[in-house]
């Protein structure tokens, strides 16, 4: 039984770390997306619909909403594995948090301004 509850448990994580994965990488890129895209990647990522949900949303079949899901999936990855825009703004977050937490007043100042310019 305890067995069962870590696996599920570890699911549910995974499963809560690519949806966050794909909340960054539409962030940075769903402009490259057609607009029935966007809306699909919306409602599955963001909106946590299923896809009957989306289906009957969009008038499309599941596996229709499946398979423009999958193309998102990769367009994103895709475009991420060459452009690195997600992993190189992480970086950048935390090594300005590294900085605050200096706590040295000119340096929270320059980040301040560095964070604007983001």
């Amino acid at each position: 039984m305890r067995r069962a509850i870590s696996t599920a448990s570890r699911r549910l994580s995974t499963m809560l770390d690519k949806t966050q994965r794909m909340n960054s990488l539409l962030d940075w890129y769903e402009s490259l997306l057609t607009a029935n895209q966007k809306a699909i990647a919306d409602m599955h990522f963001r909106e946590d619909f299923s896809l009957s949900e989306i289906a009957e949303q969009t008038g499309s079949s599941r596996s229709a909403v499946y398979d423009t899901i999958q193309r998102v999936q990769k367009i994103m990855e895709d475009t991420e594995a060459k452009l690195h825009c997600v992993a190189k703004y992480d970086a950048r977050t935390r090594l300005y948090q590294t900085l605050r937490d200096l706590k040295i007043d000119a340096v929270d100042e320059i980040l301040d301004q560095l964070i604007e310019n983001e």
